[in-house]
């Protein structure tokens, strides 16, 4: 990280928190990023931006099958392989978010909601 200027991730979501959903491995990378003091750029369309908070991060996470990372002739007893789609990022592993409107930081991104959403989009019951 010594040599890199930024860090630029695409993501899957971004929640009303300021946090986002993205592939998974990019958890690490923003973390090894901000220990680093490398800003990480989110770019994002505004059609990405969700309501929701990120209260339980194992119901935003579906699962893949393992055998896409995991070769089932080397078993292993009692393994649990796990291979999930989208990791979670914090907003504090975020610096800025670059949407179709301009660029914005992840505690601005309440306010985007409260543009594009109603109140009656946030009840999804």
């Amino acid at each position: 990280m010594a040599r890199v200027n930024k860090v630029v991730v695409p993501a899957a979501a971004v929640v009303a928190n300021g946090g986002l959903i993205a592939q998974s491995g990019l958890q690490n990378i923003a973390l090894a990023a901000k220990k680093c003091s490398v800003p990480v750029v989110c770019v994002a369309g505004l059609i990405k931006l969700s309501p929701l908070y990120a209260h339980d991060l194992n119901v935003l996470s579906e699962l893949q099958a393992p055998s896409s990372i995991y070769n089932y002739e080397d078993t292993v007893d009692n393994l649990e392989v796990l291979n999930p789609s989208y990791d979670y990022v914090p907003p504090e592993c975020v610096r800025l978010f670059i949407t179709n409107t301009g660029a914005h930081q992840p505690s601005y991104i309440y306010r985007l909601l409260a543009e594009y959403y109603s109140p009656q989009d946030y009840q999804l019951s």
